[in-house]
């Protein structure tokens, strides 16, 4: 069996392994907000807050874990023995990444959202300490999100900085 072959043959199998996998992950998780709607529906007086808060946290699971699926089959499908394979990776990641912080802009701003209703029955003296909690938290994330694309941007240009050279040497080797 030829080597191109045998590597087809494990990236297949590794493919379709993540493929089941995902797919397990996601039935229980369906299954699991199932039960927990169920049993909070049981329970009296649970306030509504509770019951979107759950229902975000179930849903923004369900959207990671569909984003994490897509990378981990676009890492499978890069042709790794190809000269471009670390630059399409690095733009799998940064789709993946983006799909994540497009997840996080949507819970902070349900977070703002819970924060403000949560501190409404505090005194009025303890309410800019959430706020100020709540914006610390969402600004730090801001600049981790900054600073992975900064990451990203530089990468790219290092990898193409790298064929280019990469590039030149053939060419001049060849003349």
């Amino acid at each position: 069996m030829e080597a191109k072959e045998f590597t087809k043959q494990i990236v297949d199998f590794n493919k379709n392994a993540a493929k089941i996998s995902f797919d397990t992950i996601s039935a229980f998780s369906s299954q699991a907000a199932k039960l927990t709607n169920s049993l909070i529906d049981i329970v009296p007086n649970v306030p509504e807050e509770v019951k979107k808060t759950t229902d975000m946290v179930f849903k923004e699971q369900q959207k990671a874990l569909t984003n994490l699926e897509g990378y981990v089959q676009g890492q499978l499908d890069i042709d790794w023995t190809s000269d471009e394979a670390p630059s399409k990776s690095i733009d799998v990641l940064q789709k993946f990444s983006s799909q994540a912080f497009a997840q996080a802009e949507t819970i902070k701003k349900e977070s703002k959202q819970m924060a403000d209703k949560a501190t409404e029955q505090l005194p009025e003296e303890a309410k800019p300490l959430v706020t100020i909690w709540n914006d610390a938290i969402n600004n730090g994330f801001s600049l981790f999100q900054d600073s992975l694309n900064k990451s990203f941007d530089l990468s790219k240009e290092l990898l193409n900085k790298q064929a280019a050279a990469k590039a030149d040497t053939k060419a001049k080797a060849t003349k």
